[in-house]
């Protein structure tokens, strides 16, 4: 029999979750901002639709840098995460946008997920404790069916949010930047997904994919050997560097959130014969392209070795 002073433990009593059925669930994170995590969350997302895949992107940032991606941020239905808010609030199931794009909608984001958020999930936190934390992944249970990829962007400046978000996903793509500031974010990043998984088991489904670089040049093979060797000292020898890289081309992302488009959209563009998009958008696109093939691959075969 247990004492009647012991401490309740906190997280014996976590609900039960078919993690089994929710393999399909992608999050871009970092603990550090600027590393390209909505610019590849939007255009994988946007592969995955074109490649004729029902495809969810939740934007769980107060910035809404997703509505710059696809072009809707002066659009009427954005409610600016309002409605995203509301469900976390209520645990009701979330609401996407429908067809942003074909076979793509959208869970939006926005200003209501900064401090509003806040003063709410701080309640919720006292009520609950670090079943808290599920609350996003309950409120999607309901229409995940619906959906054959998810993906999830996420804030490196709202730490509950990511958390939120790490309890929810099953695979965890961390893009970092070549400028020689990786290690503080990887490391971030790093201790949040030991505890979501290990030390709390809130996810007991969560594992690593891989670090993607993210806008450098792709002649610079000694400054990504130098990235290559920060990722393994923060996250281990073990830790998988995607063989493709997203490249440097500043002249196409300015355009790209000027125009509200994706990559492969401007390029799609430009071969019409629209000669105001520079050449280098092509190569671009194949970055994307590659990369999100290979981030699904990889994700099929790490099943299938855990199904042996």
């Amino acid at each position: 029999m247990p004492s009647p002073f012991d401490a309740p433990d906190s997280f014996s009593h976590l609900p039960a979750i078919p993690w089994a059925s929710l393999s399909h669930i992608f999050m871009f994170g970092n603990g550090k901002g600027g590393v390209g995590k909505s610019s590849v969350s939007a255009n994988a997302a946007g592969k995955a639709a074109r490649s004729g895949l029902r495809t969810l992107i939740i934007d769980c940032n107060a910035q809404g840098n997703i509505a710059r991606e696809l072009g809707y941020k002066r659009a009427e239905w954005n409610d600016g995460g309002a409605g995203m808010l509301d469900s976390l609030r209520s645990g009701s199931p979330l609401r996407p946008q429908r067809n942003v794009r074909e076979n793509l909608d959208v869970v939006v984001g926005g200003p209501a997920l900064g401090d509003e958020f806040g003063i709410f999930f701080h309640t919720l936190l006292a009520k609950e404790g670090p079943q808290a934390y599920l609350r996003l992944v309950m409120c999607l249970l309901p229409i995940a069916h619906e959906y054959q990829i998810i993906v999830l962007d996420t804030p490196p400046e709202n730490p509950s949010l990511q958390r939120l978000a790490l309890s929810t996903a099953r695979w965890l793509i961390i893009p970092v930047k070549s400028d020689g500031g990786a290690e503080d974010g990887l490391a971030q990043i790093g201790l949040e997904f030991s505890y979501v998984r290990f030390v709390s088991q809130l996810n007991p489904h969560l594992e690593l994919l891989g670090v993607l670089l993210f806008d450098t040049g792709r002649a610079y093979t000694s400054i990504h050997a130098d990235v290559r060797r920060q990722v393994q000292k923060v996250l281990g020898a073990e830790a998988h560097m995607f063989k493709h890289l997203i490249g440097h081309t500043e002249s196409v992302a300015r355009l790209v959130r000027k125009r509200g488009l994706l990559v492969q959209e401007l390029a799609d563009q430009r071969g019409s014969g629209d000669r105001g998009i520079p050449e280098a958008v092509v190569g671009l696109a194949g970055d994307y392209e590659g990369f999100t093939e290979e981030m699904f691959a990889r994700a099929l075969e790490l099943r299938k070795e855990s199904a042996a």
